[in-house]
């Protein structure tokens, strides 16, 4: 293929792909921010970001959103006193530089045109350099605000991130130290100085400071009530939560106590090799006893089930035949349809039409769904018998403790007790699994469970002379049993094979079992009609700090 037909293709490949798939891994180390306010009411900013970059990077963005009323000029981007390239994008700069496993520092500059006014009582400095839009963390950040000149005199305030973050320093400027600031948060300062300092800035009438003071009171006034309730909630958390533990833990002890008694009462026959009872037809027995994810060999299984009881005869080693006898299951006749309606023509089917069919795509619904029927027909088989207790009262006490933990959780969760919030969500999640999954196994349940499980154990080393004793429909089911179990194993045990002569001598009846050919049509199938799905997810966010306005950072 010719070079000019390859690149438009890639370009359509790379269009298609992703977005993740060219994220950039990153983390911005330390923020540091420095506001020098000027006498005509602009605010010059000086900024540094170090990243530390693992793999590729083309450069590093910020985000910067002004006030209604104000403006950013004169972005310029540095690194060691060297220029670096910045495009816009309204209010997005990208600034480029290239690299692979490196951190950087970047200083970052501008202008905010407009950012003081100027009050009767005083000049404020009111701005939010990110906001709830940001979706980078920040490990470390400081934002210092200096004043035109030294002064003693001046007020301030942080809120959200920024709250009892500012330092005052003797000369005027104040500090705010915030440590880490998470993605999506605001953290909006606030500073006022005496109005002299900014001859050439715009007045306004009114005042400032009173608005201010009464902000720092309200929220002074709403951190000491989030203190008590967080007093108030770390003592119920640190009572109802181990109270709530220990009443669940005494009844999960209770309840495997109790399973463990019942399935060391059971007494399984001893008296020499024997197949269980017919309780459960072939397939249900092994959804109940091994596993209720049935696998291709399962169906396989359950087709020599079908042979078993007379509805199905055996013709070749390839091809069965419908004797006219009806099926006494819905699963049985779920797997006929499938085999000898679907695949087949009515009446016969070969085995080697079930890999054609489910070779061709348009047919992979029609077989899956047929599958997925099977299989909750099996399940209702099982769900017919009752081997499962019904425990409401046990549920409905374990649901009232996931109730509880649950509530727990999110009221010391409101109030920043992120230990017990765990904890209680931990125990919530217990409390709920156990309420909606415990089913203790009867009597009779455990009793098939140890029988099934003794045989399978048994016929690894079976003498002859025990399997010889066995009638053929006993040899037949614990042959199926563990084609369904141990397919993979079972052409290594020689001893089933001689169950398929002896069955045909018996029954007059002609039988070819090759496991490996049963079993792996239907491995073939499943894996011809296996989908896979994959899904995505966006999502818009909005918000913003002071007047609208707010920033973040990123990289690309």
């Amino acid at each position: 293929m010719q070079m000019k037909k390859v690149m438009p293709l890639l370009l359509i490949l790379m269009l298609l792909l992703p977005v993740t798939v060219f994220a950039v891994d990153f983390e911005i180390d330390e923020a540091t921010i420095d506001a020098r306010l000027m006498e005509d009411g602009t605010v010059a900013v000086e900024e540094q970001f170090t990243y530390e970059f693992d793999g590729d990077f083309e450069g590093i963005t910020r985000e910067l959103k002004p006030k209604t009323g104000t403006e950013i000029t004169g972005f310029t981007a540095h690194e060691n006193n060297k220029k670096l390239k910045v495009e816009k994008e309204k209010s997005l700069y990208k600034i480029y530089r290239s690299g692979d496993d490196e951190t950087i520092t970047v200083s970052l500059n501008y202008v905010i045109e407009g950012a003081i006014e100027k009050f009767d009582d005083g000049a404020e400095f009111y701005w939010p350099f990110f906001d709830d839009r940001n979706e980078s963390d920040y490990e470390q950040m400081t934002i210092a605000v200096h004043p035109p000149a030294p002064t003693e005199e001046v007020l301030f305030l942080g809120y959200d991130e920024a709250f009892e973050k500012g330092i005052a320093s003797d000369e005027g400027s104040v500090v705010f130290k915030l440590g880490k600031v998470p993605e999506g948060s605001n953290g909006d300062i606030r500073v006022i100085y005496d109005a002299q300092l900014f001859p050439g800035a715009a007045s306004s009438d009114g005042t400032v400071k009173e608005q201010l003071l009464a902000d720092r009171e309200q929220q002074e006034a709403e951190a000491a009530a989030f203190t008590a309730n967080q007093n108030t909630a770390s003592t119920i958390g640190k009572i109802a939560l181990p109270a709530l533990g220990l009443i669940l833990a005494g009844i999960l002890f209770s309840a495997y106590w109790r399973a463990r008694k019942k399935k060391a009462a059971i007494e399984v026959r001893k008296d020499g090799f024997s197949v269980p009872d017919e309780k459960l037809s072939l397939p249900a027995a092994v959804y109940f006893t091994h596993s209720p994810y049935l696998t291709p060999d399962a169906m396989a299984a359950a087709l020599l089930e079908l042979v078993r009881k007379e509805i199905v005869k055996q013709l070749s080693k390839d091809q069965f035949e419908l004797t006219g006898k009806k099926a006494s299951l819905p699963h049985e006749q779920t797997l006929i349809d499938l085999l000898f309606h679907k695949i087949g023509d009515g009446q016969t089917f070969q085995l080697s039409e079930v890999e054609a069919y489910s070779k061709k795509e348009l047919n992979h619904s029609a077989y899956n769904d047929a599958v997925a029927k099977w299989n909750r027909e099996v399940a209702d088989e099982v769900k017919g018998r009752h081997f499962k207790e019904k425990v409401p009262a046990l549920r409905g006490m374990v649901a009232s403790i996931a109730a509880a933990s649950a509530g727990l959780a999110i009221y010391t969760g409101i109030y920043e007790l992120y230990p017990l919030m765990a904890l209680s969500l931990l125990v919530a999640l217990i409390a709920a699994s156990f309420a909606l999954f415990y089913s203790p196994i009867t009597a009779e349940g455990h009793t098939v469970k140890a029988q099934w499980k003794d045989m399978r154990a048994a016929m690894q080393n079976l003498p002859a002379s025990e399997w010889q004793a066995l009638d053929a429909d006993d040899r037949l089911r614990a042959y199926a049993y563990l084609l369904a179990v141990d397919g993979k194993q079972l052409d290594k045990k020689s001893r089933s094979f001689s169950a398929a002569g002896q069955y045909a001598e018996e029954t007059d009846s002609a039988l070819y079992f090759n496991p490996i050919l049963l079993s792996g049509v239907f491995v073939a199938a499943s894996s011809n009609t296996s989908v896979s799905a994959s899904s995505g997810s966006s999502s818009v966010s909005s918000g913003g700090g002071v007047g609208g306005g707010g920033g973040g950072s990123g990289a690309f």
